[in-house]
């Protein structure tokens, strides 16, 4: 494995600390926020609207203590700094580290907000929404789904086990809301294989660049099923932040099921041993998002930090936010002002 592979290692395993891991069936779904979650948010809604530095309210990702936030933020509040006197934020006076963003109407399809939304950038893990899709349109959801040795040869450690076996709706949970890269080998894998037995991985991979194809994604090509960056120079997938927000509309109206567990804080996933493994939401900020239906991050030493959401500003009427080529935490700050963005957009037509 190279270094570049390690500081890739499941995306935000360094923030999680292991995105999954054996935990009492009374753990298995999360509802309530953790405080150093709730403070975390706090503090990104502050850097990005206040400008306040990062070094005095962030500790960072991979940093667990939480202390160092915890006081700063106190000291931020008895200022006058609190969430509660954060201004709405408008489109027009917005500022984020993405490099490529958009906001889309679902409901109207139109644009909110874009920023570069048709420049093809390393996707990262956001690769897996294809994945997953690609996999479902090709295996019954009861399908059961081996984990080999080659796939827990791919960079990170999911805890998954050699011969465990899944159905393919509790992997894929699994792949989406960790970003585990040797269960979304695993599945691509086993899918492949159907298609091809002799090159599963090469088939897999093809059928996703169909798909891409066939769904409009101009920009879009994949060259492995998980988005790892294949060497120093070449991402593992590349497209554009309007072709994430058009693959996430068509989960959102045709497969809504395969996003629903990217929407919780943490849930349990079992194999068909009934070995349970707790699974983490890579996005640590999901339940900051109002009424979030879908989520999915991506990180990459050549991507830098990519998320995209999906919430709903009313009933039935969602709206996805995507962006690319940000920062590690970046990426979470640069989505709460999209959404922030959108809630006072649609409150202003209404």
């Amino acid at each position: 494995m190279t270094d570049s592979e390690n500081k890739e290692i499941n995306e935000e395993n360094a923030q999680d600390n292991g995105s999954v891991s054996f935990v009492p069936a009374s753990m298995a779904k999360t509802s309530n926020m953790p405080v150093r979650r709730q403070l975390a948010i706090v503090a990104l809604l502050l850097v990005g609207i206040f400008g306040f530095g990062a070094s005095a309210l962030w500790l960072g990702g991979d940093n667990d203590n939480g202390g160092g936030m915890t006081a700063s933020l106190v000291q931020s509040e008895e200022t006058g700094g609190s969430s509660a006197d954060i201004e709405r934020i408008s489109f027009d006076d917005l500022e984020i580290l993405a490099q490529s963003a958009i906001v889309i109407d679902v409901q109207t399809n139109e644009v909110l907000y874009q920023k570069s939304p048709d420049e093809s950038l390393p996707l990262a893990s956001i690769t897996k929404l294809m994945t997953a899709l690609v996999a479902s349109e090709i295996v019954e959801s009861s399908a059961v789904v081996s984990v080999t040795a080659r796939a827990l040869d791919q960079a990170g450690d999911s805890g998954l086990q050699v011969g465990e076996r899944f159905s393919y709706k509790s992997l894929s949970d699994l792949v989406l809301l960790t970003s585990s890269n040797d269960g979304a080998y695993a599945l691509s894998a086993y899918v492949g294989a159907t298609l091809d037995s002799n090159s599963p991985e090469t088939a897999f991979v093809k059928a996703m660049n169909v798909r891409a194809k066939e769904l409009g994604l101009s920009q879009t090509e994949f060259r492995n099923p998980t988005g790892l960056d294949i060497s120093e120079t070449e991402a593992g997938a590349y497209g554009s932040a309007r072709d994430v927000a058009e693959l996430m509309k068509y989960i959102l109206e045709n497969s809504p099921e395969l996003l629903e567990a990217t929407t919780y804080i943490d849930t349990a996933v079992y194999s068909e041993a009934g070995t349970l493994h707790k699974a983490d939401n890579t996005n640590y900020v999901v339940d900051a998002i109002p009424n979030a239906v879908a989520s999915k991050t991506g990180y990459t030493t050549l991507s830098g930090g990519n998320l995209v959401v999906a919430f709903n500003v009313g009933l039935n009427h969602p709206v996805i936010a995507v962006v690319l080529g940000s920062t590690h935490q970046g990426r979470f700050s640069d989505i709460l002002k999209l959404v922030e963005a959108t809630k006072g957009e649609i409150i202003d037509e209404e």
